[in-house]
């Protein structure tokens, strides 16, 4: 399995630059973390999670799983049948406590930070289903070289080429004709390509679609 340090080490040795195991090595991993974040708002197999979490009777505000990074929907759950909930803006959930403060079962929500904001406050402990974009776990610790996930990983290729883009371009103030961003770039693109493809293989039904 491939490590934190493994992806610094090619790093540094496609670019051929080992300043960046000294004295540039805290620079290194914030590329590092900025190439990962670059993808990690992406939709890919491994990011996808589905969770429960219970409704507090009498109070608004259900918190949301630590990983959570983006909502696809979420439902309440009454009787084993999942009940969709409306996305709303906050303000609109404002104005419906404005306009009387009620109790029920809870038909809209809107996001705030790290909580869903319901509408009616629940008057029971209803199951709240959540699907929903995550952050990749375990987060990777730039002070442990052996921690390791999906993005040393699967990801290895994508996140050494994004890496040295950010290098030359942001860093080295490299100009774009300049061979090592064009092959920089290249090799992202291509990465990009083999892990989408991937991700689309891994989802696929492999069932042959009608063509109209």
């Amino acid at each position: 399995m491939a490590t934190l340090a493994d992806l610094r080490q090619r790093i540094i040795s496609e670019t051929l630059r080992d300043d960046l195991a000294d004295d540039m090595a805290s620079d290194l991993d914030l590329i590092i973390q900025k190439s990962i974040d670059q993808y990690a708002a992406n939709r890919w197999w491994f990011n996808e999670r589905a969770a429960t979490v219970p409704c507090v009777p009498g109070s608004s505000f259900v918190t949301l799983p630590a990983d959570f990074r983006f909502l696809d929907e979420a439902a309440l759950s009454v009787g084993g049948v999942a009940y969709n909930l409306n996305l709303r803006q906050p303000v609109e959930i404002d104005d419906r406590y404005t306009a009387g403060p009620n109790g029920g079962q809870p038909t809209e929500f809107a996001i705030l930070l790290t909580q869903l904001y319901l509408w009616p406050t629940p008057n029971s402990a209803y199951p709240v289903v959540l699907r929903y974009v995550a952050d990749v776990t375990p987060a990777l610790d730039y002070a442990a070289p052996t921690s390791s996930n999906f993005w040393t990983n699967q990801g290895q290729d994508l996140i050494t080429a994004r890496a040295k883009l950010r290098l030359f371009r942001d860093y080295l103030s490299t100009q774009l004709q300049d061979p090592r961003v064009v092959a920089a770039n290249n090799q992202e693109e291509e990465a990009y390509s083999r892990l989408r493809s991937e991700h689309n293989r891994r989802l696929s039904t492999g069932r042959t679609r009608a063509g109209w």
